[in-house]
């Protein structure tokens, strides 16, 4: 697999090719001090709006290289069904591992939400740059898995404002996870017409409260099997199960 690298440039100039641009310091780097790329070596480019690029190194900086886009390469790897994973924050490797495996397992939009057991609190400043990070990771991930098209990364909202100002009446499953609940998950019906939200809580899973809420907003609780998942294992499990039961696997 050659080395993928986003140029949003592409899209925002909607080029068909031919462009000549230029790479960030970061990406510059990542090419030419980890992977160690010289001019000439090929690489694969995408715009993060569902378009792939053959293209090639044409000055090897560390701090700002270009590449020259070729032809664009035909390509599809996104899901057939639209999932919104709706995820209460958990500690910082766990949202980590679970945006990124999120993204590798086709995720549409991924909204992080802080709920009443949600155990990281960060004023508005530390959560903005966290937010940056998990942009950073959610287009690495794209990178890695063969994916041209970036999930939507929403801000991070209560999750009593974000039930209260969704419109839970649109087509399509709402769903909770809740390990108690009698209705499985299997059992569901998954079109590629009707987009889904899943929302998982935190460590500590959702307060009862919360789950009520959830219920009253249009939200069918729905359980992946007989064990209790961690957070960082229930969303990417019933992900995965969607996906399969959706026809993408």
């Amino acid at each position: 697999m050659l080395p993928r690298v986003l140029v949003a440039a592409a899209a925002q100039a909607g080029t068909t090719g031919g462009a000549l641009l230029e790479l960030d310091a970061r990406q510059s780097h990542h090419l030419v001090r980890v992977l160690r790329l010289a001019a000439g070596a090929p690489v694969e480019c995408f715009d993060g709006a569902g378009a792939r690029y053959a293209a090639r190194i044409e000055r090897a900086d560390p701090r700002g290289c270009t590449v020259r886009l070729a032809e664009r390469v035909e390509a599809d790897t996104e899901s057939p069904v639209r999932v919104t994973l709706a995820q209460c924050i958990s500690a910082a490797e766990r949202m980590d591992w679970t945006i990124e495996k999120a993204v590798e397992l086709g995720v549409g939009t991924i909204q992080p939400l802080v709920s009443e057991r949600t155990q990281v609190r960060l004023d508005a400043a530390r959560m903005q740059r966290r937010h940056e990070h998990w942009a950073r990771i959610v287009e690495a991930a794209c990178m890695q898995c063969g994916r041209d098209r970036l999930p939507m990364l929403r801000p991070v909202v209560d999750l009593r404002h974000w039930l209260a100002a969704g419109e839970r009446a649109a087509p399509g499953a709402h769903l909770v996870l809740a390990p108690h609940s009698s209705a499985r998950l299997s059992r569901l019906r998954v079109e590629a017409a009707n987009p889904i939200e899943l929302l998982v809580g935190p460590e500590s899973g959702l307060s009862e409260g919360e789950l009520a809420h959830a219920q009253a907003a249009g939200f069918e609780a729905v359980r992946i099997g007989p064990r209790v998942l961690r957070t960082e294992t229930a969303g990417l499990a019933a992900l995965a199960a969607l996906q399969a039961l959706a026809g993408d696997f």
